[in-house]
């Protein structure tokens, strides 16, 4: 974890309210993993007072140049503001943080579950994945053709889109094609594993999917976070009864990315 300054290389509108944002961050800034995220600072006028946490959308070296990207949309007052800097904005920001994605050492094939702006984590997972030539099948589901980012640069895997007005793709949700994936392809636990992000619907919904077929599942979790590095507690995990003697871990530290499976989703906020 580091707390470093960054400066705004692009921030930009790309469907309305949806914002790819890319910041150029120092050497010293670790490597992040797939799944991590950053907090970021979005004001020097103590307004709004806590910082905000953003999954990364991919990392990059060029050169001598290091730099992260944030897909985010615009949905409160933390995002408004963060879509109004410019070019060449200077911002304080403390990462990488969190856990990320693991991807098992058995060489399985790795079925993304994307849902809206939960894309952004998985698609720097299949980056990840086809750099170590590992099978992989992505799936991504939105509201409509506006809310489909990222997923011409989807490569080395298989792709499925799926949208709820038809307007690209399968007319229906990506659970659907989830369902239609595992049984085409014959996949089985010991073949398959899945990583998901998206609204807590979606990720409910994978989950008992993932539990009922004994199916190694990952999530990557969203929600409100005040310190970012499990100090103020303020961030817990519900988790299933059976799983309970595990306590509540803090979504920041032991989190983001967490067993699907093992997750209380009833109770999750």
């Amino acid at each position: 974890m580091n707390q470093v300054d960054c400066t705004i290389i692009e921030n930009r509108e790309l469907t309305r309210g949806n914002f790819l944002l890319t910041l150029r961050v120092p050497r010293q800034f670790s490597k992040p993993q797939p799944g991590q995220f950053v907090h970021l600072r979005l004001s020097t006028d103590g307004e709004p007072l806590l910082r905000r946490p953003y999954s990364l959308e991919g990392f990059f070296e060029r050169g001598r140049i290091r730099a992260i990207r944030i897909y985010y949309s615009v949905v409160g007052r933390g995002s408004r503001i963060l879509s109004m800097h410019p070019k060449g904005r200077e911002l304080d920001l403390i990462g990488p943080l969190g856990v990320g994605f693991q991807i098992s050492r058995k060489k399985k094939t790795s079925l993304l579950v994307a849902g809206g702006r939960g894309v952004a984590p998985l698609l720097f997972l299949a980056r990840r994945l086809r750099e170590r030539k590992r099978p992989h099948v992505f799936l991504f589901g939105a509201k409509s053709k506006y809310e489909l980012y990222g997923y011409r640069d989807v490569r080395g895997g298989r792709l499925h889109l799926a949208t709820d007005d038809g307007s690209v793709g399968y007319h229906g949700s990506v659970l659907d094609l989830l369902q239609r994936e595992w049984e085409e392809a014959g996949h089985t636990p010991d073949t398959a594993e899945i990583f998901t992000c998206g609204p807590h619907g979606l990720l409910h919904a994978v989950a008992d999917f993932a539990r009922d077929r004994g199916v190694r599942c990952e999530a990557s979790l969203e929600g409100p976070m005040a310190c970012g590095v499990g100090a103020c507690r303020g961030c817990p995990i519900p988790l299933r009864p059976e799983h309970d003697g595990a306590g509540y871990p803090a979504m920041c530290v032991e989190g983001p990315v967490y067993d699907a499976t093992a997750v209380d989703w009833e109770r999750l906020p």
